[in-house]
């Protein structure tokens, strides 16, 4: 306090030195606020932000007009250091300097002399000016700080070989769009697995296999949409998540089109090289895990039938199980299917199909409430034999009891074979088939 008597003659304590106390008060517990609030919003600290800029020029016209035959001093530097403090759109600092410029000018006018109040303007309208160029640099400088971060966040987010999501990126990428999402959109899964990739590897060298992954890499992003989702989920599987997809037929294409596309690569004359596709088209608002299992169920049936294929299926709406589940794969249509166990529905949610991807689906879907699978084995049609194979040969479901029904005695050793936990004829007295059923379901 002694050394301002020293520097600025004529110095006194004025309302504007005591009230700027008080502000800085303000300032540190705003600050202990902020700092201890971790979820406050863009808004709410945008108001934080001018109420208390807005007390700090107040304090600094008080300081200004404590010497009313002097040039405004303090408000021109606080016009001047506003655009550095605060973020904010550029017309945004106009609205709110001129603002602040309009309100000085009326005070300067009623509290000053005219010649005083001309000069004040002056000096108040240069420091404007100063602060929209400062703006404009700052606004600038910042700008080009956000795009060289926003494309070191992007590409921290792309795996480095395939040019693809990597598998953070496609998780944060696939929940993100999840949670946006409205009950009744569909949306698809592909999980894509190179077939026999250890063998390319040792056929054609890492380098090889690594050219063939960034192959894969492009013809993911050529053959999908530009809104789709694609990443390497991590060594040689990729997947592909598509909103708004409810076309089970359109996504078949696609992957099956792939396929083709990459049966003509060759490295060095090595080839053809083949992809195993699982797919699912979903509706039921099932979490990005429940997706990634089902569709990894359908990659296994691929892998199961021999590589290079695709298996797809629909996901429905999880239905409320009342009861321990049933699956039932049978050349009946639901409603005679229905009526066929009409006598186990007291004791069962019995799940009719048709064929052996909607049983698997079913199982997939279902497979913590199901306590049974029920198959009608046809050995013409073959209808029936891969989904037994399937439940016994996948290790998460092959606990589940599986009771196959023939036609003829020649068709027992084959369900034997695939797998079935017990095989009954169709002529079959139902009293054996209840108490079969309640022997391997334990209902």
């Amino acid at each position: 306090m002694a050394l301002s008597y020293i520097i600025v003659p004529g110095f006194r304590i004025t309302p504007g030195h005591i009230v700027i106390i008080p502000v800085l008060g303000i300032y540190l517990v705003i600050n202990s606020y902020t700092r201890r609030k971790s979820n406050i919003t863009g808004i709410k600290a945008k108001v934080i932000c001018l109420v208390y800029y807005t007390l700090m020029f107040a304090a600094f016209i008080i300081m200004d007009l404590a010497y009313r035959e002097r040039p405004v001093l303090w408000v021109p530097l606080a016009l001047m250091v506003f655009p550095v403090l605060y973020i904010d759109r550029l017309h945004l600092y106009r609205v709110e300097e001129t603002i602040a410029v309009c309100v000085y000018g009326f005070i300067s006018y009623q509290e000053k002399g005219y010649v005083y109040f001309i000069w004040d303007m002056y000096m108040v309208i240069a420091a404007y000016v100063v602060s929209m160029i400062i703006g404009r640099i700052i606004l600038g400088v910042r700008s080009k700080e956000g795009l060289a971060l926003e494309e070191v966040r992007r590409f921290s987010q792309v795996d480095k070989l395939t040019n693809v999501l990597n598998k953070g990126a496609l998780i944060a990428e696939i929940e993100s769009y999840l949670k946006r999402r409205s009950d009744d959109s569909y949306c698809a899964m592909c999980i894509f697995d190179v077939d026999d990739f250890k063998q390319v590897n040792d056929g054609i060298g890492h380098t090889g296999g690594d050219a063939l992954l960034e192959h894969i890499g492009e013809l993911l992003l050529n053959s999908f949409r530009p809104t789709d989702i694609i990443g390497r989920f991590g060594g040689d599987e990729f997947v592909v998540f598509m909103p708004n997809m409810k076309e089970l037929s359109l996504v078949e294409f696609r992957c099956r089109s792939l396929q083709m596309m990459l049966e003509d690569y060759r490295i060095e004359d090595y080839g053809p090289f083949t992809i195993s596709i699982g797919a699912i088209v979903d509706n039921g608002d099932h979490c990005w895990e429940d997706m990634f299992q089902m569709a990894d169920d359908a990659l296994y049936k691929s892998k199961m039938s021999g590589k290079n294929r695709c298996s797809a299926w629909v996901v429905r709406k999880d239905l409320k199980l009342t009861k321990p589940g049933l699956v039932f794969l049978t050349t009946l249509d639901e409603e005679n299917a229905q009526v066929l166990f009409a006598e186990e529905s007291d004791r069962f949610d019995i799940l009719a199909c048709n064929d052996n991807d909607e049983a698997i689906g079913y199982v997939s879907q279902y497979h913590n409430e199901i306590k049974m699978v029920v198959i009608e084995l046809n050995n013409e049609s073959l209808m029936g034999s891969l989904a037994i194979r399937y439940i016994k040969e996948r290790e998460i479901f092959n606990s589940i009891p599986v009771l196959a029904v023939v036609d003829t005695d020649e068709a027992i050793p084959l369900a034997k074979e695939l797998g079935a936990d017990r095989v009954l004829k169709t002529e079959t007295p139902n009293e054996i088939f209840a108490i079969t059923i309640k022997e391997l379901s334990g209902v």
